[in-house]
């Protein structure tokens, strides 16, 4: 049972990440982005700016999600380094909690994500979003043809699979779009686990004010072997991506 005090200063922490997320993302689109896109060319030197702006902003807020006692992230020295220098691949990776790709992207200097189109209307975050990623609502080709330019640009597209945050007791079903997209653009799928503690609060339906009771958000998270799309040339399209997309779950959820 948590005591009050504490239930306090985690609810002040975790509402204070979210105003430090608010603020980062106003000063970028306010301070930061105007200037680069003033300053920075060509476009495809802009581009790297904008999203490099980005992952020093999120690592901002990761750090000072740590310093206030609200996670705390395990990741070996040799997939830090992967993820610093990856270029030009899909990620994909389980999604347990609200924080996922905000850690993600703090790793990854040239991140590039499909997101839910919803993001697009929010204020101050579809600023950010409108920028740097590719909206869902786009029919396949445009979302293929899209990934394809980010991709080419030596940019790492990140994907959680199963669309939305893991649902607790409920086992976990993968869509094909990122297998559909390595396929398309012979790019290679990287999947990266994430394994967690007791996300409450953090999880799809969890009311804001609901909270760890164990103390810190733990996340491990683990870069693995890369999976090289020509593996399934023998197969037709449809059957291709079924195959892929099958590795990538046993891949991802080895226990289910």
């Amino acid at each position: 049972m948590l005591n009050p005090a504490r239930f306090v200063w985690k609810t002040f922490s975790k509402s204070f990440v979210y105003f430090l997320f608010a603020l980062g993302s106003l000063t970028l689109i306010t301070a930061v982005f105007p200037l680069i896109v003033l300053f920075a060319h060509p476009a495809s030197r802009r581009s790297r700016a904008l999203r490099y702006a980005t992952f020093l902003t999120f690592r901002l807020m990761i750090s000072f999600s740590w310093l206030l006692g609200l996670v705390k992230i395990r990741i070996s020295a040799e997939d830090r380094k992967k993820l610093k220098t990856l270029r030009s691949a899909v990620i994909v990776a389980n999604h347990p909690s609200l924080l996922d790709i905000t850690i993600l992207i703090s790793f990854l200097p040239q991140a590039d994500c499909i997101v839910n189109a919803k993001l697009f209307e929010r204020p101050i975050v579809r600023h950010v979003v409108r920028r740097l990623f590719v909206p869902n609502s786009l029919d396949f080709g445009e979302i293929l043809s899209a990934s394809d330019r980010s991709l080419g640009e030596g940019n790492c597209l990140v994907i959680f699979p199963e669309g939305s945050r893991t649902k607790p007791g409920i086992k976990p079903v993968i869509k094909k779009g990122s297998v559909r997209i390595s396929l398309g653009t012979g790019r290679p799928v990287v999947p990266i686990r994430i394994d967690a503690n007791d996300m409450r609060g953090l999880r799809k339906g969890d009311p804001f004010w609901r909270i760890n009771l164990k103390g810190r958000y733990h996340y491990s998270f683990t870069v693995l072997d890369p999976i090289d799309p020509a593996l399934y040339a023998a197969f037709e399209q449809p059957i291709a991506a079924r195959k892929m997309a099958a590795d990538v779950y046993r891949i991802l959820f080895p226990e289910t």
